[in-house]
């Protein structure tokens, strides 16, 4: 049972530890899985919690994990992932039944799983869980229970941390089809089955008293409605499902992703989901991105996922001069994270991203310099060595503070104990 144990810790631990850190580094794709939960549940309007459980719920299954790992804690730890994972399997068990939702989300962008697969997968953990759950009476402390609670918040603060910094910033590392090195214009090409073209369409989604309704572009709502949503339909035609959703219009409806995707050379686009969060600092910020674009005669565009109305009254309100285009919402999160991010496109590939915090004002010349090619390589090579080295610390930490723990406080104790009967066998022996 002892070894038992050993394993089930392991599993769980590392489980826990991978789950939660490939969301912990996407906050904003963490608060996009329990969007998709809310409107499922009905609770769709409370955007206003979806980001904030997001990043609790990761935040909780990483710092499990570690809990787990470290041994720290264990009788809570156990408990706590028993339920975790009763609650998740449950949940994953209806999912698959009646398929409400296509990707439930337990590894974030990293790893995609049927609905199937992944109830499949949290009935083995489930197995492990169990296994600690009733086990948890044996661990033995690897601190003095203060430690341990230290231990815990020290974990919890690197992880608010970690989880702010990729807010503010980019994820770590990125999962996502928009990701540096693709070339867009290759991933849209459409091999149809038949002669019909197939046609696209954006919706876009207003509430009013309660209840949504759809609009097409040319025909939106007056303002007592409030936007929702927005999305990409194909309405016309057989032909082969695009692999990627990347379908742009101007304000007249008509179509431009290919005129976009065909510049040859240089293209910058500022990508901003939500045009009406838009405050005084992002709008300098892209204020000033433009007007460095515009000294050196690059050509660059915005997308928005706002409606037209707000796109127009924002950037008239800031001064943004720029040609401003449309595509779906979550098409633009999946580009890029950062509400008023830029993307370096060259020759249609991503080569480069950044957040609006790091709009690269003075930086073009020396990007325009850099052969696109290892420009991107070097990003992705950045990115993955960012969040290796996360990982590690992490896990590192682990080590050290339980070798520290063993050393310092078991071996102690054991001494201590050692002591306390000598002295009882001397007692009892009339010395």
């Amino acid at each position: 049972m002892k070894f038992l144990r050993a394993i089930s810790r392991l599993i769980i631990g590392l489980t826990f530890i991978f789950s939660g850190f490939v969301k912990i580094i996407d906050p904003v794709g963490a608060g996009l899985i329990v969007e998709e939960y809310f409107k499922w549940l009905g609770f769709g309007e409370w955007h206003f919690l979806f980001q904030t459980v997001g990043v609790a719920l990761s935040g909780t299954e990483l710092l499990l994990g570690i809990a787990v790992l470290l041994g720290i804690r264990m009788k809570y730890a156990c408990k706590v992932a028993f339920w975790f994972m009763a609650g998740f399997t449950v949940l994953t068990l209806i999912l698959a039944i009646f398929n409400p939702i296509t990707d439930c989300g337990c590894f974030g962008e990293a790893l995609k799983l049927t609905n199937l697969e992944t109830f499949l997968k949290n009935v083995v953990l489930m197995f492990f869980a169990t296994i600690l759950y009733f086990q948890r009476n044996k661990f033995i402390p690897v601190a003095p229970a203060a430690w341990e609670w230290g231990f815990a918040a020290v974990y919890a603060l690197m992880i608010m941390g970690l989880s702010s910094y990729s807010y503010r910033h980019l994820p770590l590392i990125d999962f996502m089809e928009f990701k540096v090195g693709t070339n867009v214009a290759n991933k849209l090409e459409n091999i149809p089955l038949n002669t019909s073209e197939p046609q696209f369409e954006t919706v876009l989604i207003y509430s009013k008293d309660g209840k949504n309704h759809e609009f097409s572009i040319d025909n939106l709502p007056d303002s007592t409605y409030t936007f929702v949503d927005s999305q990409t339909k194909q309405t016309k035609g057989k032909g082969f499902v695009k692999p990627m959703d990347f379908a742009v219009s101007d304000i007249h409806g008509t179509y431009v992703t290919d005129s976009l995707l065909a510049i040859k050379g240089p293209l910058f686009i500022i990508s901003v989901p939500y045009m009406h969060k838009i405050g005084e600092k992002k709008a300098l910020r892209i204020n000033r991105f433009i007007d460095s674009l515009k000294r050196e005669n690059l050509p660059f565009a915005i997308l928005t996922g706002s409606g037209w109305g707000v796109t127009e009254k924002t950037t008239k309100a800031h001064g943004i001069d720029a040609n401003t285009y449309h595509t779906d919402f979550k098409t633009l999160l999946t580009f890029n994270r950062s509400n008023g991010g830029v993307v370096y496109f060259y020759d249609g590939t991503i080569t480069k991203k950044w957040s609006s915090a790091g709009m690269p004002y003075k930086e073009i010349d020396s990007i325009l310099d850099e052969d696109p090619e290892l420009l991107a390589a070097k990003t992705r090579i950045r990115e993955q060595l960012s969040a290796e080295i996360a990982a590690v610390i992490i896990l590192l930490m682990i080590v050290i503070m339980r070798y520290v723990c063993r050393t310092v406080y078991i071996h102690k104790h054991s001494e201590s104990e050692w002591i306390a009967e000598t002295e009882k066998l001397k007692n009892d022996n009339g010395e």
